[in-house]
């Protein structure tokens, strides 16, 4: 799905949070949106993706504006799971979707293995830690199948080899299904190794974006210079 941000603000209590415009991200990319906290990197998303549309958006889908709700699927930075096991929160990705029981099942499972998370299929989601149930709600969204995949901080709740993990995924869901994925980091050094496409913030604007080398290498903006002169990142 190719999205195209022509326009969308948010003010709140008097406060300009986004003002962002100009961007295109092209179907089957990995955009990685990168920026200091408070840069506005999660109200993007949530505009993106539909889960808070104001009047005055303009945000195209695929050249459409009706926000195809069926098509995106959006994983939050809180892993919202039911106090049920991981199978059955698994599963709800599948409601309503025509499938058997039993293919359900094979698809659940198939998911689960996918995360590394099949051997806790029966636990209860309470006893997970946040990386765990991050992993599972996860799973639950590679079921969907979806065009457009909006992902904030994917691997926040994650030790290492967790994030290492959820970078395989995104790469591997990315390549096989060809969904766009757009997904927030907080580390700079995770989105030159994953995306396609960085897309620079500060406060609530969009100050650049380009391909991964071309936006470390050769900066056009003094901040972003700044933001990575900072992490001490020498190559990609």
């Amino acid at each position: 799905m190719k999205i195209e941000v022509r326009k969308a603000r948010r003010q709140r209590n008097g406060r300009t949070i986004l003002d962002a415009e100009g961007l295109v991200v092209e179907s089957g990319t990995i955009a990685a949106v990168i920026g200091l906290n408070g840069a506005g990197k999660t109200t993007l998303l949530r505009a993106v993706s539909g889960l808070e549309s104001e009047e005055g958006d303009y945000i195209l889908y695929d050249g459409e504006r009706q926000i195809p709700h069926d098509r995106i699927a959006h994983l939050t930075q809180s892993s919202y799971l039911f106090d049920m096991t991981v199978r059955r929160n698994v599963l709800l990705g599948l409601h309503g979707k025509g499938y058997s029981e039993a293919e359900k099942e094979a698809m659940a499972l198939e998911a689960l293995k996918r995360v590394g998370m099949e051997a806790f299929i029966d636990k209860k989601t309470r006893t997970l830690s946040g990386g765990e149930a991050q992993r599972v709600t996860l799973a639950r969204t590679l079921v969907m199948k979806k065009d457009l995949l909006v992902l904030d901080e994917p691997s926040s709740a994650t030790d290492i080899q967790g994030a290492e993990l959820m970078e395989s995924l995104i790469r591997d869901v990315n390549k096989r299904s060809g969904a766009t994925v757009i997904m927030t980091t907080h580390n700079p050094s995770q989105a030159l190794r994953l995306a396609d496409l960085i897309v620079f913030m500060s406060g609530g604007r969009i100050l650049e974006w380009g391909h991964p080398s071309r936006l470390l290498k050769d900066p056009q903006n003094e901040e972003t210079m700044k933001y990575f002169r900072n992490w001490r990142i020498e190559d990609v």
